[in-house]
């Protein structure tokens, strides 16, 4: 089973990203993947409630092929955030949170704490833009919460770092990366697979920000064992969500 389990729906002119569940359905189909974890962008830089009832609808179309995150915008709502997560949990099914992190906003802050306790107690997962210090701090504070530091580190956010990424991912047994990134240094996958295992390598293409293909062929093409294949590409989605 192929899981991308970084993908967005909806629409949005701050990142220029726009797609709907058909075009995903379609994409997933010309792909091969058998499921798509998704975030709602409406959630993420419009309207938090709005943007995860618009996803909540798509799963009521799409539960064979969708599976929900939970979108909070910031993680300063606190208990508010809380909430949503609960109240999307039982209404809608979603199995992870996704929260975009900013510089001036670190998910490292006290504030965060309340929603980390709820991924813990509800056995979700998080996704997030979180650097790599932002990871470790967090990790020390919510042991038990299950986290990927999404794009292995290969962001502005994060200074591009994924060997730092790796490093502080092998700290922390609840911590995971990703795969989606536009950068495809050689070598990137195998350094990953080598210092963490593949147990902790999570596959994702970003879609429709990034090139699917060119996302599946970094993992496809890497110099590794098929079993690790295996598991970056949906196993361990199946085991983290017990699918």
């Amino acid at each position: 089973m192929i899981i991308d389990a970084h993908v967005h729906i909806g629409s949005s002119q701050y990142v220029q990203m726009e797609a709907d569940a058909e075009m995903l359905i379609g994409w997933a189909d010309r792909l091969g993947f058998d499921r798509l974890w998704v975030t709602h962008l409406t959630a993420l830089f419009y309207e938090m409630r709005e943007g995860n009832d618009l996803l909540g609808a798509d799963l009521a179309r799409y539960g064979d092929r969708m599976i929900g995150y939970v979108t909070i915008p910031t993680h300063r709502l606190g208990c508010d955030a809380s909430d949503e997560i609960r109240r999307c949990v039982e209404q809608y099914g979603m199995r992870g949170v996704k929260i975009y992190s900013h510089p001036d906003s670190s998910v490292a802050e006290a504030s965060s704490t309340v929603i980390f306790e709820t991924v813990a107690d509800l056995d979700l997962v998080v996704l997030g833009h979180f650097n790599q210090g932002e990871c470790d701090q967090l990790m020390q504070r919510v042991p038990e919460a299950k986290v990927i530091m999404a794009h292995m580190g290969g962001t502005p956010y994060s200074d591009g770092n994924w060997h730092l990424a790796v490093e502080v991912a092998a700290r922390h047994p609840n911590l995971y990366v990703d795969t989606a990134s536009s950068m495809i240094d050689n070598g990137m996958i195998e350094y990953a697979v080598d210092h963490l295992g593949p147990e902790k390598i999570l596959f994702g293409t970003d879609m429709p920000a990034l090139d699917p293909w060119v996302q599946r062929a970094k993992v496809e093409g890497a110099e590794i064992t098929e079993e690790a294949k295996r598991l970056i590409m949906g196993g361990n989605v199946e085991r983290l969500l017990g699918l």
